[in-house]
């Protein structure tokens, strides 16, 4: 197992670099779309898979995949409370985190659960809520469930969580988003978090979706974006002769979404209307953070239902403008805003920029950055179109599963209508963001129709290769265990900041190996309602040592390191003395 946390003398031999700005400017005339009508199916878990899509991989190669779930003792199913999916609200499923809440340096497990809700109707009266539920990593391919000792059941109709050292002390915490409000649980350091809602101040009463994490005014202190979706409201109903249960997102009201500033003494302040993200008119369903244009400072990228994707650019203060129609992120390929679910974000082309594909009930979108800072919808020649238009795509995560140096696709499909399955797709890079699908040699487990909702790419067993957890609604969570055999080297660093906030996100690295160089930027990575594993992974081929790793920290100073072995965790400390308290 690859379990080296040497940590790294820091070094600040790399100067900074000037970071372009945006240039472009996009015109995009588009009608409004909602949810398109639901596929044809009938109630009830479909035990046949729907489609079986085609292979370009060669026959008779070994499983890349294999499902260990029962053997690591994740025994989690979601709760569709009632039984029936009857409104828009349950379809959504519901997500989850993955964190190292002992910092034992292996990766836990925190998965969200649905209870009853009077407002959501359908469930009998009296009817027990199963709780959210944290499985602690033991190390050895197993999970054991941490949930009652830890105190985070949770409570309510929840959809997602989010983790992050909020308040700098080196323990991570958590912030769990449900329908009509929000919990914070702050990590006490010995196995337990305390619920804190109340005095962190992060109190909603909507319909939250997505949350994620970012330094936005560079302070050092961590802040909240909160995506909103909808205000449900019971009494609006399907027309008689209706095909679907439930009616689509523009038949509701939409919500506005919230950003909550950090003020440093663990509490938070709502500065939703001065930072500009209050845009009306839009149904989120999850918001991802990333610095889009490479300046130095967190923008939000936010997938909408039923209309267009907003671009927040932030100008270094904590104040955004919306750039997506002008940048060519807000619609899709060919002019339309069909529903999407979330953004997976990272540079599949290898030309140092950030990329993002985007799940949709639809058209997925393969948004390629350029240094102009326009994006161009390339879903079409990427060879992910014609295959993924069968399916209605909800999570989706980039991964370099074969550690080849690109990145790879793996997405999760479900119907959003009826509790029918459908399969999961994956696809190789071969290279400058051109896709083969690979569904086939991932295994027996690509084939079974699960209705899926969030998932994530992680290493749960720290040896260097890429795993993936994926939650279904009404059904069990899923532990994909990646066993491909390889001989591609790889390395994974884990950050941690000093001057920056403790978990180093809004931090820029580029790795060097064999001559080729690999951009990856620190992040709270959440996409549609599941946030995945935050240390920066990277495949380095036939390289034997990555020959330099270069990272701009969020407070300014940089770090160069050279001659790094491949085949191991790197933790990173930013140079300078802590700003933070021990």
């Amino acid at each position: 197992m690859e379990t080296n946390h040497a940590s790294v003398p820091p070094s600040a031999r790399h100067q900074r670099q000037p970071w372009r700005a945006r240039i472009w400017l996009l015109t995009a005339i588009a009608l409004l779309a909602g949810c398109g009508p639901a596929p044809v199916g009938t109630d009830g878990q479909s035990s046949a898979r729907q489609s079986t899509p085609a292979s370009s991989q060669a026959a008779g190669l070994p499983d890349l995949f294999e499902d260990v779930t029962q053997r690591a003792g994740l025994d989690f199913v979601h709760q569709l409370a009632g039984g029936i999916l009857d409104n828009i609200m349950k379809s959504d499923g519901a997500g989850g985190a993955v964190l190292d809440f002992d910092r034992d340096g292996y990766l836990d497990l925190y998965l969200v659960n649905s209870g009853p809700d009077p407002v959501l109707g359908q469930a009998p009266e009296g009817t027990p809520r199963w709780p959210n539920r944290l499985y602690r990593n033991r190390g050895d391919g197993t999970f054991e469930d941490a949930t009652e000792r830890a105190g985070v059941g949770g409570h309510g109709f929840g959809t997602t969580a989010a983790a992050a050292d909020y308040d700098n002390d080196g323990d991570t915490d958590l912030l769990v988003v449900n329908f009509n409000s929000l919990i914070v649980y702050r990590n006490n350091g010995d196995g337990t978090f305390t619920d804190v809602t109340e005095r962190a101040g992060l109190v909603s009463r909507q319909a939250g979706i997505s949350a994620t994490f970012a330094d936005v005014d560079n302070d050092g202190h961590l802040d909240v974006f909160v995506a909103n979706y909808l205000r449900y409201d019971p009494a609006v109903q399907v027309p008689p002769g209706a095909q679907t249960p439930y009616p689509g997102p523009l038949a509701y009201e939409p919500e506005l979404n919230l950003l909550y500033r950090n003020r440093g003494d663990g509490t938070f302040e709502d500065i939703s209307e001065p930072a500009g993200i209050r845009i009306p008119g839009h149904r989120a369903m999850s918001v991802s953070a990333y610095d889009s244009d490479l300046d130095g400072d967190a923008d939000f990228y936010v997938s909408n239902d039923g209309t267009p994707n907003l671009l927040l650019s932030n100008d270094g203060k904590g104040r955004f403008t919306e750039v997506g129609l002008k940048s060519g992120a807000g619609f899709n390929q060919f002019g339309g805003a069909e529903g999407s679910m979330g953004a997976a974000i990272g540079d599949c082309n290898g030309d140092g920029l950030p990329d993002m594909f985007v799940t949709r009930f639809g058209k997925a979108s393969l948004y390629i950055n350029s240094p102009g800072g326009f994006f161009e919808d390339r879903i079409q020649p990427s060879g992910i179109l014609q295959i993924t238009s069968k399916f209605t795509g909800w999570g989706g995560n980039f991964l370099d599963f074969d550690n080849d140096g690109d990145l790879d696709l793996f997405i999760a499909n479900g119907d959003a209508h009826f509790l029918k399955g459908m399969p999961a797709l994956l696809f190789e890079n071969q290279g400058k963001a051109s896709f083969a699908e690979a569904s086939a040699r991932g295994g027996s487990a690509f084939a079974a129709p699960r209705n899926a909702r969030g998932s994530g790419a992680w290493d749960f067993d720290n040896d260097g290769r890429l795993d993936l957890i994926l939650t279904t609604l009404a059904g069990p969570a899923v532990l994909l265990r990646n066993v491909g055999s390889t001989p591609a080297h790889r390395i994974t660093l884990q950050l941690e900041g000093t001057r920056s906030n403790r978990d180093g996100f809004g931090a820029h690295v580029r790795v060097t190996a064999g001559g080729r160089a690999l951009a990856a930027q620190s992040r709270c990575p959440t996409s549609y309602i599941f946030q995945q594993d935050p240390r920066l992974h990277f495949g380095l081929g036939a390289s034997p040592a990555a020959d330099r790793i270069e990272i701009r920290w969020p407070s300014g100073q940089t770090q160069t390191l050279t001659n790094v072995a491949a085949g191991q965790i790197l933790k990173i400390t930013e140079p300078g003395a802590s700003r933070w308290t021990p």
